[in-house]
């Protein structure tokens, strides 16, 4: 950064952001102090952010955990560890819904609280002003320090790349963000209220590790209490600078054009042009890790809105169910009620109150019709142009709802729709009510699934081009090797020629040998199951060694058929207890082989059962089983009679008489009724009359 740009940042000048808005501000709770929660009854932990693609589980269902525990161990340096928030028992790792518009559900860790609240034993830095940065930043990603102003960025990983990535090699600006600037949220002002010392001494810390030129500590000109304090804690430490109430001011872009009159390209980091921003609960959460040596287990929030009776600022555990923290507000829910996870700007609608607190989560908004009334009838775009005018990233939204609207995602992308920080300016000031910010969120979410849908066909492409180079090398090997075998026949040939006939029976009869050598040796390597190493010259050498040399070495021992089989049930074994353990209970393998294990048992117990106990149990032999006995045929003996001579007469007894009168009696009964009955009589109009 230049001397110019610095020399006026030190001044004290502020500069504006292009758009933004000015809604009703609704901080009803500033005056609530923050209020530890009960202990909830569950404890649900999303953990697929804290574990990765090849991260490991470090509990299982039914391990006792205690409060800061570590319970993931991602591979990913991307990812920080999750921790336990209370101490308890683990009753589940399946899947669960997620605090996600979409209702997404994702593997989660339940734990049954116990009551007690024990936590590890607190490992706090000693003398951290001498500790090393990489010593700093691995106690914040081992504590699980992340962003918590929304975005839930790693804090070490962005330290890092401002440390790396700067221009100019150093940090030049440091900026604590405490402007809340968005409606409702009330949480960053109590804490800059109540624990001003601490967030100075997590500035320091800041410090230590990026020795910034400048330090700004950003607070709304609506947040009077908060001033007082941050002046007075952060004397000496940094500088507090007011700014006017406008949205989205506390989004990080905007925040840097305020004070440095810097706009940053978004396609380029801040910490690029050495500037860092972050929120006054992550400067007091790496405090808490390095000074304390406590990890990221709770975080405060906001409970507002009309339709509770007792609005607070909660310092809650994370995991903790909405619902629970409805319950302590005492909700009022009206027809259709509307939990909005966030505020009134940026925050979405819940699909269901049984969804976890997390690190992200800053607020749970519960408005009455009457203080946000519902959304209108959506109209045709009248051209206006308000929403060009508020967009804080001189964006025109309307084109890029028309892209987005037509599934038009790279004419979409042209109009700029990675820059958009869905603020939601444009939807406020919509006169025809237009959804412009949900679309934008479900423009960048299907411009996503296209981004990975391209990463996989590329690597596919280039699994395909290492494929296809393989196959040409064999290719090449095999044609080298018909060449060499060509040239060794030709050799042979022309050495042939050139022997007696005699030399060549003799050579002849020689490689006959070997072959029966080499084939006996072979058989009997497959029979003890050994392998046979070396050549054939080696072999011959071993026979015709003494007996005193030493033996040659075999190879890997020859895979049996019994052996294959059970090698291949305990690796089934081994998967099945790792589906158990990841608490991926819904696979179609897993679930295909324990009913086959449950039947499989079930048969063995019923066929281990007499047979009168089978067939009181239901049980079918579908199988029947003959004994057959050879036949013995004597033809020189000759057959006796057995029993009465055969007569004629009785085999075939004289016909009996039919008498003449049983024959008229039966014709008497064969006559037909051919007469139709009356009910079946067709109503004519003779009949009538």
């Amino acid at each position: 950064m230049k001397a110019l740009p610095l020399q006026k940042i030190a001044k004290s000048k502020l500069w504006k952001f292009f758009g933004g808005v000015n809604p009703k501000e609704m901080k009803d709770t500033a005056k609530c102090a923050i209020q530890n929660t009960k202990l909830p009854n569950l404890i649900c932990l999303p953990i697929e952010r804290h574990l990765g693609k090849d991260g490991e589980l470090m509990v299982m269902v039914g391990d006792h955990v205690k409060r800061g525990q570590q319970l993931t161990l991602p591979h990913n340096k991307r990812l920080v560890p999750c921790h336990a928030s209370t101490s308890g028992t683990i009753t589940a790792i399946s899947q669960e819904i997620l605090p996600h518009p979409s209702g997404i559900k994702g593997l989660c860790i339940t734990i049954k609280p116990d009551g007690l609240d024990e936590a590890i034993d607190a490992a706090p830095m000693v003398n951290w002003e001498h500790a090393t940065k990489e010593e700093l930043l691995d106690r914040m990603h081992n504590f699980g320090v992340e962003g918590l102003g929304g975005a839930q960025f790693q804090t070490d990983l962005k330290l890092r790349s401002c440390l790396e990535e700067s221009k100019s090699g150093v940090c030049n600006v440091l900026i604590i963000n405490g402007c809340e600037c968005e409606p409702a949220l009330t949480c960053d002002d109590r804490i800059m209220q109540e624990r001003a010392t601490e967030i100075a001494l997590g500035i320091k810390i800041f410090k230590k590790i990026l020795n910034p030129k400048y330090t700004f500590v950003a607070i709304e000109d609506n947040k009077p209490q908060a001033i007082k304090a941050m002046e007075l804690a952060c004397k000496d430490i940094a500088t507090v600078r007011v700014l006017p109430t406008v949205y989205p001011s506390g989004s990080a872009r905007n925040l840097i054009k305020i004070l440095t009159g810097l706009e940053i390209p978004y396609n380029v980091h801040t910490s690029e042009y050495g500037i860092v921003v972050d929120n006054v609960g992550t400067v007091l959460a790496s405090k808490e890790a390095i000074v304390d040596g406590v990890p990221l287990t709770s975080r405060v929030i906001t409970m507002a809105g009309d339709a509770l009776q007792e609005p607070a600022n909660f310092n809650v555990r994370l995991g903790t169910s909405v619902r629970f923290l409805l319950t302590q507000c005492k909700l009022k829910p009206e027809m259709r009620q509307r939990i909005i996870m966030g505020g009134p700007m940026m925050g979405f609608t819940l699909p269901s109150i049984d969804v976890p607190v997390t690190k992200s989560t800053s607020c749970i908004f519960t408005p009455t019709t009457d203080a946000v009334p519902r959304i209108k009838e959506q109209t045709n775009c009248i051209r206006c142009g308000r929403c060009a005018r508020v967009c804080p990233s001189r964006l025109v939204p309307y084109q890029m709802y028309n892209q987005s609207v037509a599934h038009n995602h790279a004419a979409a992308q042209k109009c700029g729709i990675k820059d958009c920080t869905l603020c939601g300016s444009c939807s406020f000031v919509c006169p025809s009510y237009i959804p412009l910010t949900h679309q934008f969120r479900y423009e960048k979410a299907v411009e996503k699934h296209i981004l990975d849908a391209e990463k996989r066909n590329q690597r596919a492409k280039l699994r395909k081009e290492e494929k296809i180079a393989r196959l040409e090398a064999e290719a090449k090997e095999r044609a080298a090797k018909k060449e060499a075998a060509l040239a060794r026949m030709k050799a042979q040939k022309e050495a042939e020629a050139k022997m007696s006939p005699e030399e060549l029976a003799a050579a002849r009869q020689k490689a006959l040998a070997e072959a029966k050598e080499k084939a006996r040796l072979r058989k009997e390597a497959l029979l003890k199951g050994k392998a046979l190493e070396g050549t054939v010259n080696e072999t011959s050498k071993v026979a015709t060694a003494d007996s005193n040399a030493p033996k040659a070495k075999t190879t890997e021992h020859v895979e049996t058929e019994a052996e294959k089989v059970k090698r291949l049930k305990e690796t089934e074994r081994r998967a099945i207890e790792v589906t158990k353990h990841q608490g991926h209970l819904d696979n179609p393998m897993f679930k295909e082989k324990e009913e086959q294990v449950v039947v499989q048992k079930t048969e063995e117990q019923l066929n281990a059962l007499p047979y009168a106990l089978r067939a009181q149990a239901g049980v079918r032999d579908d199988y029947l089983v003959i004994k057959t006995t050879p036949l013995v045929e004597e033809t020189n003996k000759v057959l006796e009679l057995v029993g009465l001579e055969p007569d004629d007469k009785l085999q075939n007894p004289a016909p009996k008489k039919v008498i003449a009168q049983v024959l008229m009696s039966y014709q008497e009964q064969k006559k037909e009724n051919t007469t139709l009955p009356q009910a079946l009589k067709k109503k004519t109009l003779r009949a009538r009359k």
